[in-house]
């Protein structure tokens, strides 16, 4: 995948720190799948098949801007105008790799490297 990284632990790494919906709402934005909230609350709900409070979606923007995984896009003046940034890119890259794996049970069947390839998560990169 282009300009993402898929990092591999080392034995006493930290796991990246996310929560389910920091990586789905980090994804979704990496895919450019939402341009404001409401969308947003659309596409979890159709993930998930449950909605994500209001606090619950705060919570998780608030993690993603601390941890450094999104930024505002510059010139923004939208409330919900959010970007990838390189270290959101590389977390969203290794945490689905393993979630890939993880759902193989590793048996291989399925090609981690074209699954992550069909994420596209530099369309909604920082430039």
């Amino acid at each position: 995948m282009a300009g993402a990284e898929v990092i591999a632990f080392q034995k006493g790494d930290p796991f990246p720190a996310a929560e389910v919906l920091d990586l789905a709402i980090s994804v979704a934005i990496g895919r450019d799948l939402a341009a404001s909230e409401e969308e947003m609350f659309s596409r979890i709900l159709d993930w998930f098949l449950r909605p994500a409070s209001r606090p619950e979606f705060m919570a998780s923007i608030g993690r993603l801007l601390e941890r450094g995984w999104i930024s505002r896009r510059s010139g923004s003046e939208g409330d919900f105008d959010f970007c990838l940034t390189n270290a959101g890119v590389d977390g969203a890259t290794t945490l689905s790799g393993g979630m890939i794996r993880m759902i193989d049970r590793g048996r291989g069947h399925f090609k981690t490297a074209f699954l992550l390839q069909m994420l596209e998560l530099d369309k909604g990169k920082c430039s």
